[in-house]
């Protein structure tokens, strides 16, 4: 696929963003600790649902809503990897690691990459 969709950039910079600082317990919380919204100037630590907030409320500002088909396309390829119907429960199960969000987001983004690619080739 020579062009990065916007559902695989959301994915890739909600990657970013936990890979940068992670958290549990809330969306999001600043340098202190304490909990702030996920699109908050403030905010340090993001949850796996704080950073997608955080990326999707950024790319509205900048791009516009993300369209709802590679909104969808980006949520199943991470509901895939995922065994829960929660993105929180999974985030703060006790047993989740940062290294464990940061790569399955990138397997996320991986197989987005994937499906639109088989897509793309069977429409041609």
């Amino acid at each position: 696929m020579d062009v990065e969709s916007r559902g695989q950039r959301l994915l890739q910079d909600t990657r970013k963003l936990v890979a940068e600082s992670w958290c549990r317990g809330a969306d999001a919380r600043d340098v202190n600790g304490f909990e702030v919204d996920p699109w908050d100037d403030d905010a340090a630590s993001w949850s796996l649902l704080g950073a997608v907030v955080a990326v999707l409320e950024r790319e509205a500002l900048l791009a516009g809503e993300l369209p709802l088909d590679e909104l969808g396309a980006a949520l199943y390829a991470l509901a895939d990897l995922i065994e829960t119907d929660s993105l929180v429960d999974w985030n703060d199960d006790q047993g989740q690691t940062q290294a464990n969000v940061v790569a399955v987001l990138e397997q996320a983004a991986a197989a987005y990459e994937d499906n639109c690619a088989q897509l793309e080739l069977s429409l041609n």
